[in-house]
């Protein structure tokens, strides 16, 4: 089999695959998440059965006796809808596998939907070592290059991820949606200025922090362990049954959990939506972040 089949085997299994999760998120109830209202006024006309009371005039109402009156919505289309992962090395890390594999699936799962639902979709990937941005746009012939981007992407190095999202945002010529993901292992005040300067051009923004069930937690019987940077590359032995080692690692993994929750908080604080997902549910975080947003209306 020539690499060239191969390549479009692995992305026609990818669209298959992307394809069959949006088909079972959207299953049952969740189809109802089609049907939000947008922002954009229309008109107003004489209620009708079957019309919901929370879009009634009352206001109007109140001017004609015995009528009741609703307001009509134009649901917003063709939104920007611009995914930027941090593609930096720890991506390479996973309990069970590395976490790069489950993010291309629900990646290419978000695209499906976004562009099956006729908005753009554009995606980022960043790291030191390489980085690349694919401008939001609809189309099957568009959706299967995001499936090749997200298979050829080699985590590595690490990432400026704020100064990433700074040009992004700034790059882009209207109010889009923003869906980020990383696990937080990066400089936490720098992708705070990012994400603050990108919530000043109106972009509206949810950050995803991907992460594994047990990451800060230290299994019990533990004993030497080879430990490798992701970044760096560089490697170290621990002796965790020296009770001093292990009480330094529990204290600097604690510290780390309370510098992510202040993190945490001050992008709520400025409006800035903050999801935590364990890797085997990101494909449901994702289209839950996109879904709720158009059913927003915004």
């Amino acid at each position: 089999m020539s690499e060239a089949t191969l390549i479009s085997k692995r992305i026609q299994n990818l669209a298959i695959l992307a394809k069959e999760k949006v088909g079972s998120f959207l299953s049952g109830n969740r189809r109802s998440l089609f049907l939000g209202h947008g922002t954009e006024f229309a008109d107003i006309r004489e209620y009708v059965h079957g019309d919901e009371f929370r879009h009634i005039d009352w206001n109007q109402s109140a001017k004609h006796h015995n009528k009741l009156f609703v307001k009509e919505y134009e649901v917003e289309r063709n939104s920007n809808v611009v995914f930027i992962l941090d593609s930096s090395a720890s991506m390479l890390l996973g309990r069970k596998e590395e976490r790069i594999k489950p993010a291309s699936i629900a990646i290419a799962s978000l695209a499906h939907a976004v562009i099956q639902n006729k908005d753009f979709f554009g995606f980022a990937s960043f790291s030191d070592e390489k980085s690349q941005f694919l401008a939001p746009r609809g189309g099957k012939k568009h959706e299967f290059l995001i499936y090749r981007r997200l298979l050829n992407i080699i985590p590595g190095g690490k990432t400026e991820l704020g100064e990433s999202i700074k040009t992004v945002a700034a790059s882009l010529k209207k109010r889009s949606i923003l869906i980020v993901l990383t696990d937080l292992h990066l400089d936490l005040e720098e992708l705070f200025k990012g994400l603050k300067i990108a919530k000043g051009f109106k972009h509206d923004i949810t950050v995803i922090q991907i992460t594994d069930r047990g990451e800060f937690i230290l299994p019990s019987k533990v004993g030497k362990i080879k430990f490798k940077h992701p970044s760096s590359g560089d490697q170290t032995i621990a002796d965790f049954t020296d009770p001093i080692i292990s009480g330094r690692y529990s204290y600097e993994i604690n510290k780390v959990q309370r510098e992510i929750y202040r993190f945490i908080q001050k992008l709520r604080g400025m409006k800035i939506r903050v999801v935590t997902s364990f890797t085997e549910n990101l494909t449901e975080k994702f289209l839950l972040a996109y879904f709720s947003n158009k059913q927003r209306g915004r």
